[in-house]
């Protein structure tokens, strides 16, 4: 037989199971943060260590690269690794283009379009197309007292600089190597995210 228990016995007895539940309840809770927080460190895979340590990580997007760089992000379409071999002598940096004007004087769309997207959040104004020298077309003619980058198709991939002029020779990936090196991006494994 059961016992008869008094109002205050049953009102004692629901809040205790009530403070049993809620207890249980807390400590799922915490557990589970705490071992939310020790897995997710535990899975990091060392290509992402070694990227949150250079402060830039690399991802492959089908068919260009996305490159996240001090919170900025920049699209290429060759990695860091695919250029790694291309001779790039500059003393350019960020510094000696920022709040300043940038001109491009190339016959590539695809140079001229990767180069503006990755360096105009720094410069003064957009950048703008220019005629190394004289020109026929209406643009404006800028030598090496510019800010001034030269594409030239060449069968070879180089890239160097003389004054303010940087001269990039071959395809598109000097131009990507350019970057690289401005942005003091070195070759890495990249993630295929």
């Amino acid at each position: 037989m059961r016992k008869i228990l008094s109002q205050s016995e049953i009102e004692r007895k629901k809040k205790r199971n009530l403070f049993i539940i809620s207890m249980l309840i807390l400590g799922v809770l915490v557990l589970g943060t705490v071992g939310y927080a020790f897995l997710d460190k535990t899975n990091t895979s060392q290509d992402d260590t070694q990227n949150l340590d250079k402060e830039y990580s690399v991802s492959y997007l089908g068919n260009s690269w996305r490159i996240v760089y001090k919170d900025q992000v920049y699209i290429t379409s060759f990695s860091p690794d695919d250029v790694k071999n291309i001779s790039v002598n500059i003393q350019m940096s960020l510094s000696s283009i920022s709040n300043k004007p940038l001109f491009i004087a190339s016959g590539n769309d695809a140079v001229t379009s990767e180069i503006a997207s990755a360096l105009q959040r720094y410069t003064q104004r957009a950048v703008q197309k220019a005629c190394y020298g004289s020109c026929i077309e209406d643009l404006p003619e800028k030598n090496c007292s510019s800010n001034l980058i030269v594409w030239k198709d060449a069968p070879e991939n180089k890239v160097y600089q003389s004054e303010n002029c940087i001269f990039l020779e071959g395809d598109l990936r000097s131009a990507d190597a350019f970057l690289f090196k401005l942005l003091n991006i070195p070759p890495n494994e990249p993630n295929h995210n």
